[in-house]
């Protein structure tokens, strides 16, 4: 009898073993046909080389999977994350112990089997990724956290699947792993607190329901691990394993110089823009399968805030409803809104811009950054709109009215004013400045920009940086009339072959000069000289005015004045100088230098401040839909109670002027440029 007992241990082991094996075959399998599917659909778009710098891309891509430090940003939201990642690695390190013991009794992993300090972290840890879970369907659900966009129930019984299934899983194993702890005594679950408290509770059954409640449930949580290698081919949420890779293939570019250049002399090339979704890269089509729609984007998006058709999350999931489909033997399209099959069998793919994507949504886009500013995944929506932009403009000669004005005035008088090129150093007259010509071996190139050159109200932060340099003694000069527009606005609205003529024709006069360094008091046009020239030559020194300003005061090139009354300031940060070159304490240490200058900070400062709206070439455009984004942001300068707004930027000045016309407070309440207030101290 013992024999046939033993024996029959040995069978229902080995048919176990089979089973499993045989689960995890097809689990593998459908897991593995998910990869293949996917990259299937990748290689259809075009080349990115995003496989440089290995030692970079991983070390970049630990700091922020493993330290999550992104979605720490916003604690609430990011320490439920932190349970629900943590909590299923370490909770998984112990289901590997789990099966495995299930599988072959007494196997035990080095090190870790038999220490009861292991089963304590499994324990905390599988209570931690449950808690997350059921804080995730509270947030959804009964919160119902706005930027969440719970959608109709054939979409969201994947994700209640999903989350019931993780917890049903942790469940199942605490269950079965109390069976057992009842069962054998076993000491390595004595620190293990829910487990241990189970055991304790099945302390008074007969053996053999403890060992069925064992098996039943070391069956359930097999199946449910299993089943979720499983719900990764067939489920559209796939950003738990598609979100680490997108992190490693992140762009490594500076921010500000990641628009990616285009071959305009390329023969065999389609288009220039984004036509149909394949012209986008491998690269941008793998941010629609890491987007896990957290809203965090559209939340911080000016254009959306404002009432405007455009939300970068809604933007990723268009676009990924637009993913070509592959047709199965049968006909039948393998995932939902996909687009038609043509006769052919191959699916017609159809055109993105003024189709799937409206022109309202393209033009909405202020490139302030924001949304990747804090998108987790570190998703590129702004690229995705410019390639849109390039399409209407370059190919479809479709656009804004105003964005027409705008590039004619540039291409005939290098700027967007459309005065005429050869003033643009009149506002110098009388200034004691030289231009280049007559002063070769200045050691910086003032590179005055558009604004400054033509607007009368920005000429004055001209005149103001001038009257700075000149009382530091600084050796500079301009080009006058051999300067031309940056082409920053050109780029952000999509006429690539207007950027590039004037990169190629300001690089020529830089050269001709010898320039090495360049000081401009626009961030519109420091970003561009810095980020964006190097790529065709243009290798310069690059510096905001508010940084050279702030050096000069370190150095006691300048001395300040006493303040004759306080004066209550808030401070206004630029996207381009902020978001895109991370340049928040220079002015603010300017400004909290400047004698009785009080600085109270607006809700929304540093990275997450809000754009003036005037980014993206929409300086040059009109705001037909919802609230001026310009307005939104006087709103929140008005709240601070200041006397003087402070701006670094031409555009960010102007826009913040016209709020305050919109309150009646121009008179009250004054904008000015960090150089302007330097300048009134000045001795």
């Amino acid at each position: 009898m013992p024999n046939y007992i033993g024996e029959v241990k040995v069978n229902m082991l080995t048919v176990k073993l089979l089973i499993f094996v045989l689960l995890l075959v097809y689990a593998l399998y459908s897991f593995g046909m998910g990869i293949k599917e996917r990259y299937e659909v990748l290689v259809q778009a075009k080349p990115d080389n995003r496989f440089d710098e290995p030692g970079r891309r991983l070390s970049g891509t630990l700091a922020i999977v493993f330290g999550q430090r992104r979605l720490l940003k916003e604690p609430g939201a990011g320490l439920m994350h932190l349970f629900i990642f943590w909590g299923l690695i370490i909770f998984s390190a112990g289901m590997v112990q789990f099966i495995l013991q299930g599988l072959f009794p007494g196997a035990e992993l080095p090190v870790l089997g038999a220490n009861p300090y292991f089963y304590l972290l499994v324990d905390i840890f599988g209570l931690l990724a449950a808690a997350g879970m059921l804080i995730s369907a509270y947030r959804r659900y009964i919160a119902k956290v706005p930027r969440l966009g719970v959608g109709d129930w054939s979409e969201e019984k994947i994700i209640v699947a999903l989350i019931a299934g993780i917890i049903l899983m942790v469940s199942a194993y605490f269950v079965s792993t109390g069976a057992q702890a009842a069962a054998s005594e076993d000491a390595r679950y004595a620190l293990a607190p829910v487990s241990a408290g189970l055991a304790a509770l099945m302390g008074d059954m007969s053996p053999a329901v403890r060992r069925v409640i064992h098996e039943s449930f070391w069956w359930l949580n097999v199946l449910l691990a299993l089943g979720l290698l499983v719900f990764f081919r067939y489920s559209h949420l796939v950003h738990p394993l598609a979100a680490p890779l997108n992190i490693y293939f992140r762009n490594l570019l500076p921010r500000g110089g990641s628009i990616r250049d285009l071959d305009l002399e390329d023969e065999e090339g389609e288009n220039f823009g984004v036509s149909k979704i394949t012209d986008y890269t491998w690269k941008q089509l793998f941010d629609c399968y890491a987007c896990a729609e957290c809203g965090r984007c559209q939340d911080n998006c000016p254009a959306y805030l404002s009432g405007k058709p455009l939300s970068p999350k809604q933007l990723i999931a268009d676009l990924k409803a637009q993913l070509p489909k592959k047709v199965n033997k049968f006909g039948a399209l393998k995932e939902a809104h996909a687009a038609a099959p043509a006769e052919d069998g191959q699916v017609e793919l159809p055109e993105l811009a003024g189709n799937i994507i409206s022109e309202d949504v393209i033009w909405s886009c202020t490139t302030c950054y924001a949304c990747q500013e804090h998108c987790p995944q570190l998703n590129e929506h702004i690229n995705k709109i410019i390639d849109l932009r390039r399409n209407l403009v370059l190919d479809q000669s479709e656009f804004p009215g105003e964005a027409q004005l705008a590039f004619t005035n540039l291409e005939r008088n290098f700027n967007p004013w459309g005065v005429g090129w050869s003033a643009r150093g009149d506002w110098a007259e009388d200034s004691g400045v030289q231009v280049m010509e007559d002063n070769k071996n200045a050691e910086y190139l003032l590179f005055v920009g558009c604004a400054g050159s033509f607007d009368d109200r920005i000429k004055n932060v001209t005149k103001s940086l001038v009257k700075i340099l000149q009382a530091a003694g600084t050796s500079f000069a301009i080009l006058g009339s051999e300067e031309k527009c940056c082409g920053d606005s050109a780029r952000r609205l999509g006429n690539e072959y207007l950027f590039q003529t004037l990169v190629e024709e300001n690089i020529s006069a830089f050269n001709d000069y010898g320039v090495k360094k360049i000081i401009t008091a626009c961030p519109h046009c420091y970003n561009t000289l810095k980020n964006e020239y190097p790529r065709f030559g243009g290798n310069f020194e690059v510096i905001h005015h508010t940084q050279f300003i702030n050096r000069l005061i370190e150095d006691n090139k300048i001395v300040l004045s006493s303040a004759e009354k306080p004066v209550q300031l808030t401070y206004h940060d630029s996207c381009y100088l902020g978001r895109y070159n991370d340049e928040y304490e220079a002015p603010r240490r300017i400004l909290n230098g400047l004698p009785g200058v009080s600085l109270t900070e607006m809700a929304r400062n540093k990275n997450k401040a809000f754009c003036c709206g005037a980014g993206g070439g929409r300086m040059w455009l009109e705001e037909h839909i919802g609230k001026r984004i310009n307005v939104l942001r006087t709103e929140q300068a008005l709240e601070t109670r200041p006397e003087i707004i402070a701006v670094n930027c031409p555009f960010c000045l102007t826009m913040i002027e016209d709020g305050l016309k919109e309150f009646n407070e121009d008179e009250n309440i004054k904008a000015k440029d960090v150089a302007e207030l330097v300048a009134g101290y000045l001795q």
